[in-house]
């Protein structure tokens, strides 16, 4: 909702270019901020019990004359209007009616025409504030990495956004694997918590990959001696809980039996079978990050035109997953246990 050239509520002036305006929450009315914060409520509070809407000064004269509703009125560019004035889609509220998500400067839904503010028997829904990095620079060794500066044909800031946390970690990695023209760089948490990364990061296929992998080496090394060697150091855990040892002296207990299971060639094939793998996420973690990011954008961007729409989206699609870090890691830990229910009941 652009508010140059209407009137303050308060002051009576004419908005300007370069004014502070903020917006009643209940009715929509535009203030000056100082003269909304000296009169301590909206201007038109005593109207807000009859269901009061603010409405710009062109709808009101068409609705006088409605001749002037085909006279198009002349609109400054977006650039020249204030902060508070652009619909930059980082502040936006949904609409009662329809769900729809506006720009939180607008009075009424741009989808079905609904009140926005001072909904009768509807609970007040506040605008919500994404997070904003398009003001923001990153670092790169000294280089200052701008938030218009692309990174696969989207905006830096754009990127941030997606990424969000330590986004400040991620867009000098970016950055660097896309003036470099390399596709491979280091990641410690993707190489200590491999396949798990990569669910949190929201790289679903790629840690699917990876699970399946660790799975079928898993399934591939379950041989009778091995599984019998599990479960001689599982009996032995059990045993000495039920004479009444401690946890620590369980364990202690149990780890004879837990090193001849170590020192089988099928377990030593399981330890070392996940080397490539934390080697390969290691290496590979940033630039299918940098790709599926630069991707996703691109494609939020063409399915959603409207500033606001887009915003959502993009807060949505991005970000981590801790919920899918854990399932992921629960996964893992019951496929290991089916398999080995499975493979001991066909071979023992």
């Amino acid at each position: 909702m652009r508010y140059t050239g209407e009137t303050c509520s308060v002051c009576h002036a004419v908005f300007t270019d370069d004014d502070d305006i903020v917006v009643c929450p209940e009715c929509g009315t535009p203030h000056h901020r100082k003269c909304y914060l000296e009169n301590k409520d909206c201007a038109n509070a005593a109207r807000h019990a009859e269901d009061f809407v603010w409405t710009p000064a062109v709808a009101r004269t068409a609705q006088a004359d409605p001749a002037v509703a085909d006279t198009p009125a002349e609109t400054p560019p977006a650039e020249s209007l204030p902060k508070s004035a652009q619909s930059d889609g980082h502040h936006i509220v949904f609409c009662p009616q329809c769900g729809a998500q506006n720009a939180a400067e607008e009075p009424v839904c741009t989808e079905c025409g609904a009140r926005l503010y001072n909904m009768q028997n509807q609970p007040f829904s506040p605008p919500i504030q994404l997070p904003d990095m398009s003001a923001r620079p990153f670092y790169a060794n000294g280089t200052v990495i701008a938030p218009t500066d692309t990174l696969d044909g989207n905006t830096v800031g754009d990127t941030a956004e997606y990424v969000r946390f330590h986004a400040d970690r991620y867009i000098p990695k970016f950055y660097a694997l896309e003036k470099s023209g390399k596709k491979l760089s280091w990641n410690w948490a993707a190489f200590l918590f491999s396949p798990f990364w990569f669910f949190y990061r929201k790289l679903y296929a790629v840690g699917g990959i990876l699970l399946a992998l660790m799975l079928v080496v898993t399934g591939a090394t379950m041989t009778p001696r091995y599984m019998q060697a599990n479960i001689e150091f599982q009996e032995a855990f059990l045993q000495a809980a039920e004479d009444g040892k401690t946890f620590l002296e369980a364990v202690d207990a149990a780890t004879p039996a837990y090193r001849a299971v170590r020192q089988l060639p099928e377990a030593q094939i399981q330890y070392y079978s996940s080397v490539p793998i934390h080697l390969f996420s290691a290496l590979a973690a940033n630039y299918l990050y940098k790709k599926k990011t630069g991707k996703d954008i691109a494609a939020l961007r063409a399915q959603h035109p409207k500033p606001q729409e887009y915003r959502f989206f993009l807060f949505r699609r991005g970000g981590t997953s801790i919920l899918m870090a854990f399932a992921s890691f629960m996964i893992l830990m019951s496929g290991e246990q089916i398999l080995f229910n499975i493979f001991s009941g066909f071979l023992l």
